[in-house]
């Protein structure tokens, strides 16, 4: 049933890695909110800054564990107090099986397709387990593409619903994070995913995990 407060749903999306040969993973990490709960958390982020200090832009490779624990603290509460929802998928290269990543009979080696391969499979995972909460639903997304072209075929890719997996989307946007606070927040949970499977397995991350719903990806 839709949250008869809610009026539009925003998702951010945002990648760690790349999607060429450079690293051995691929993830792509986002926050869902709705106008109503993003009014909630806009409170506890800039408190989060206020009290922190935090004046530069919420990279996850700046964030120090104080700072991390604090977010962590944030999207309980926000979980909590309002509608808020965090997923990830990630690829490891070395193990993936799909198309795009490396020549195939009919669907050639493709760094774009790959990445709007990504994001569907994003987007199908999380709508699956969390339906917009409205009827207008819009996607923010990391500044990816230069090109009007490209940006055009990611629209067109993410709105050619065969099986109807996602909502219609009323607008895709890019954005560049550094002026985009929740961008920032889809950094991090993309970030916090290459630490825990690429980087720092070995850690504890807590509770963050049983806040995030992450999908490896294999194919």
């Amino acid at each position: 049933m839709m949250n008869k407060k809610a009026k539009r749903d925003f998702i951010f999306i945002d990648e760690s890695g790349e999607p060429g040969d450079v690293t051995d993973y691929y993830i792509m990490g986002l926050i869902h909110v709705t106008d109503a709960s993003l009014k909630k958390l806009n409170i506890h982020l800039g408190a989060f800054r206020y009290f922190g200090t935090i004046k530069k832009e919420l990279k996850s490779t700046r964030l120090n564990e104080v700072q991390k624990n604090q977010l962590l603290n944030i999207l309980k509460l926000s979980m909590n107090d309002g509608f808020l929802k965090a997923s990830a998928i990630y690829i490891n290269k070395n193990e993936f099986e799909g198309n795009y990543l490396e020549d195939k009979p009919g669907y050639p080696k493709d760094a774009t397709r790959f990445r709007h391969f990504a994001m569907r499979r994003l987007l199908e995972f999380h709508f699956q387990k969390f339906p917009a909460e409205s009827r207008e639903v819009e996607l923010v997304i990391d500044r990816f593409h230069s090109t009007e072209e490209k940006e055009q075929q990611m629209r067109n890719y993410l709105r050619n619903e065969t099986f109807f997996l996602l909502p219609n989307f009323l607008h895709i946007t890019q954005v560049d994070s550094q002026y985009v606070e929740l961008m920032q927040i889809a950094d991090w949970i993309s970030g916090s995913v290459k630490e825990k499977f690429f980087v720092h397995p070995e850690r504890d991350y807590n509770e963050l995990f049983n806040y995030i719903n992450v999908q490896k990806v294999t194919i």
